[in-house]
Formats: C-alpha cells, sequence, structure tokens
C-alpha cells in the first residue's frame, strides 16, 4: 500500500528534476504592447531645397505602462513602424525618407505622395529594429533622425511616426 504513494511522488520528483530553472524564471514575466507616437513637421520653404532634416527624442520611459515597469523590462522588439501624413501643402508634392539612430537605419519609404492620409507601413530593416531595441532596453529612450527628398519646394506637412513596441518585463 506504500509503494502506491510512494510511486507518484517518485514521479513527481523526477519529473522536476528535468524542469529548468527558465522555466520558472519565464512564469513571472509580463508581456505587453504599446504604440510610441512621434511627431514631425516638415516646412522647408527654401525654393532651392531638395532636402529635409530633423531629429526628435523617442522617450518610451513616458508612457505610463512602460515606466510602471521601468526596472524590470527584460527586452523590447520593435514589430513595426507606421507613418501617417496630415496637413500636407501642397499635396502634389512627394517625399522619400529615412528614420535612423545615431548608428543604424530603422526604416524607409520613398515616392510618397503627401496626398495620401492612411497609416502606412514603413520598409523595415530587422538590423535597426534590433538596435533601436537594444537602445531603448538601455535608458528608455533614443534620438531619432529623419531625413529625406522632396520633388519640389516650397511645402509643409506633418507625419507622425508610430513605432508598435512589444515589451517583456519581470512581473515581480
Amino acid at each position: 500500500m506504500k509503494i502506491k504513494h510512494l510511486l507518484p511522488i517518485a514521479l513527481v520528483l523526477a519529473l522536476g528534476s528535468f524542469t529548468s530553472c527558465e522555466l520558472f524564471d519565464k512564469a513571472d514575466d509580463v508581456t505587453f504592447n504599446v504604440v510610441l507616437p512621434l511627431n514631425f513637421v516638415i516646412d522647408e520653404d527654401d525654393p532651392e531645397a531638395g532636402s529635409y532634416s530633423d531629429s526628435k527624442l523617442l522617450n518610451a520611459g513616458s508612457d505610463p505602462e512602460i515606466a510602471k515597469y521601468a526596472d524590470k523590462i527584460k527586452e523590447f522588439k520593435i514589430d513595426k513602424v507606421t507613418y501617417t501624413i496630415t496637413n500636407p501643402n501642397p499635396a502634389s508634392v512627394t517625399v522619400g525618407g529615412t528614420l535612423s539612430t545615431s548608428s543604424s537605419v530603422i526604416a524607409t519609404a520613398s515616392g510618397v505622395s503627401l496626398s495620401n492620409a492612411a497609416e502606412t507601413d514603413l520598409n523595415a530593416n530587422t538590423a535597426g529594429f534590433n538596435d533601436l531595441a537594444a537602445k531603448l532596453l538601455e535608458d528608455k529612450q533614443e534620438m531619432i533622425l529623419l531625413t529625406g527628398t522632396l520633388s519640389d519646394t516650397p511645402v509643409s506637412f506633418n507625419v507622425r511616426f508610430r513605432f508598435y513596441v512589444k515589451i517583456t518585463a519581470n512581473a515581480l
């Protein structure tokens, strides 16, 4: 009779010895998605200009969900980056552009008509996504540089970038 009780206990102990500590480490992880916006205003009135350049700080730490887990974040993963153009003047201009960090290209677009008001995915550079994710993990922020070309000037428009980010943090 006692053997019947010992067998399940021995089985549990045997299975427990094969389980990884990593499994228990991941058990208390929380994963969530956030969208980090970054807005640029382009206003080029020089009739000789054929390009534009501006930089802004992408501050992930300002997101309340990220701030909640700031010291416990294990991983940032950039899923995609989109753009939306608003207030074009004139709307007949086409642009091309590059988003980058100080060390790598994040994403690009070319031949974009300013009349396109739909949210559109940028052409992703996986190495740039990984570089940005690593920099956000370090200090929750990174300077983003926007450079591009214009088919005509003068021109003005607003462009809103949205960084779709998955975060994994330790919940404890």
